[in-house]
């Protein structure tokens, strides 16, 4: 990614994306006159999440295909941006796989013999000295196993740290999406409400409009009407019950939370940690 600016200030640095679904991130390369699409197709290649899948928000904001990065004032070090795959949000996709996590293998050394590791004094005539070099060699294979138990606990520090910093990132992200959610539901909210109001007033006069029909064509008037009725409330009878399903849901998505606090979990790491630093 490179600018195609010539002359001015151009606002140039790392782009921070953060991968919704599995805490990954990545640092981009770029300025203010890079394209977001130009950052999707690089994602793209590098998180595996298709083009046309991609949804970037920064700051509950989208990021639209055709905007250049200064329209969000990007790239910033107090910006950061978040991309959600719009294939994992549908309520009938799988979950992401489960993270493959890399163990390093760091093997015991060897139990060394006289035989492959001599000593001057193997051939001590005392008895006392003949038994220091097994000694030594004890001491050596305990110092080097546990070494070799400090270095494969440093890398599962490691691993839980990075594993950690990417549920952090997730937990951000899931609270964006909250917002985005209740933004989108007051939208739906305010819009039934008013649907409501006016559907009832509606209802109340249809039901009083027969005193103004002629009594020749009343009943006739009468079938038709109950006929539109009968079809429009079995309709809005629809509506209110896909409604008050999306309000359950809404209300459980706002109402539920993480099976262990963030905070909990990083002050337990730290108060483990010096037990092997």
């Amino acid at each position: 990614m490179s600018s195609n600016a010539s002359e001015g200030a151009v606002l140039t640095g790392k782009l921070v994306v953060h991968i919704a679904e599995n805490g990954h991130s990545y640092e981009l390369d770029c300025d203010e006159y890079t394209r977001v699409e130009a950052v999707q197709k690089h994602l793209e290649s590098v998180s595996g999440i298709p083009f046309k899948d991609q949804l970037l928000m920064c700051l509950n904001m989208k990021l639209e295909l055709q905007c250049l990065l200064s329209v969000y004032k990007l790239p910033s070090n107090d910006r950061e941006v978040f991309l959600f795959n719009k294939a994992r949000m549908r309520s009938d996709s799988p979950p992401p796989g489960p993270e493959q996590v890399e163990v390093i293998d760091i093997p015991d050394p060897p139990l060394t013999s006289s035989s492959h590791n001599p000593h001057p004094l193997d051939d001590a005539t005392d008895p006392a000295l003949k038994a220091l070099p097994s000694y030594e060699r004890q001491f050596r294979y305990h110092f080097h196993s546990g070494h070799s138990i400090y270095r494969r606990a440093l890398a599962k520090i490691e691993t839980c740290e990075r594993l950690f910093q990417e549920q952090k990132v997730q937990e951000t992200a899931l609270e964006i999406a909250r917002c985005s959610v209740d933004h989108f539901y007051k939208m739906i909210l305010q819009n039934y409400t008013k649907f409501m109001e006016r559907y009832t007033q509606q209802h109340q006069s249809h039901n009083n409009l027969s005193n103004f029909v002629k009594v020749e064509n009343l009943w006739k008037m009468v079938e038709d009407c109950s006929s539109s009725h009968r079809q429009i409330e079995n309709k809005v009878s629809e509506f209110k019950e896909e409604f008050g399903e999306l309000k359950r849901n809404i209300e459980l998505l706002f109402s539920s939370r993480a099976s262990f606090l963030i905070n909990e979990l990083d002050i337990a790491m730290k108060d483990h940690r010096w037990h092997i630093l």
